[in-house]
């Protein structure tokens, strides 16, 4: 398992919803982190993670049901933030759901293709899917809720920020892309 995947498998489990076995296993994750290369990846790992420490379960689970499933503008179904609930969308998701299958990954969740924990999940476990057309332009709407949560949720945004050069390429790639 490459640098990269190991950070994208843990950015997965951390995106979940933060329910009873998700503190159970912080213990664990945070000892998988100790052992990763330092730099800015690593970083941005511990630092969410000893906010996670600090604050009561329950709160946590109150601002991640705010943040992700109840305000479409932060919502973890990435290709929302590219257009919305549309054709478009629906299209992406088929071929998503394909592209899954083809590779042989049995989805265990209820959640839609587009769920950025079952992407990067994905992502850490396939390594060449960074390169599948439906991936590669899913990946796209992680630009626009990095920077949607910075306002009221900065040690999400900042747990994701490092996903960006992975996924749409260096800084100065990242302002050509444009997201609507």
């Amino acid at each position: 398992m490459t640098k990269t995947d190991k950070y994208l498998k843990v950015v997965s489990l951390l995106m979940q919803y933060p329910d009873e076995a998700y503190f159970r296993t912080l213990p664990e994750i945070k000892s998988f982190v100790g052992k990763m290369h330092r730099g800015p990846r690593r970083a941005s790992i511990e630092k969410f993670i000893a906010h996670l420490e600090r604050v009561d379960a329950i709160h946590a689970q109150e601002q991640y049901t705010a943040l992700f499933d109840m305000s479409p503008s932060t919502t973890l179904n990435v290709t929302y933030h590219l257009w919305g609930d549309g054709e478009k969308r629906a299209r992406l998701l088929t071929r998503l759901q394909q592209v899954y299958a083809g590779a042989g990954l049995e989805k265990k969740s209820l959640e839609l293709p587009d769920f950025l924990p079952l992407i990067l999940e994905f992502l850490a476990s396939v390594p060449r899917a960074k390169h599948f057309g439906a991936i590669k332009t899913s990946l796209k709407g992680i630009k626009t809720l990095v920077e949607r949560l910075k306002p009221s949720a900065s040690h999400y945004s900042g747990l994701l920020e490092p996903l960006l050069e992975i996924i749409l390429g260096p800084a100065e790639e990242q302002a050509a892309v444009s997201v609507t």
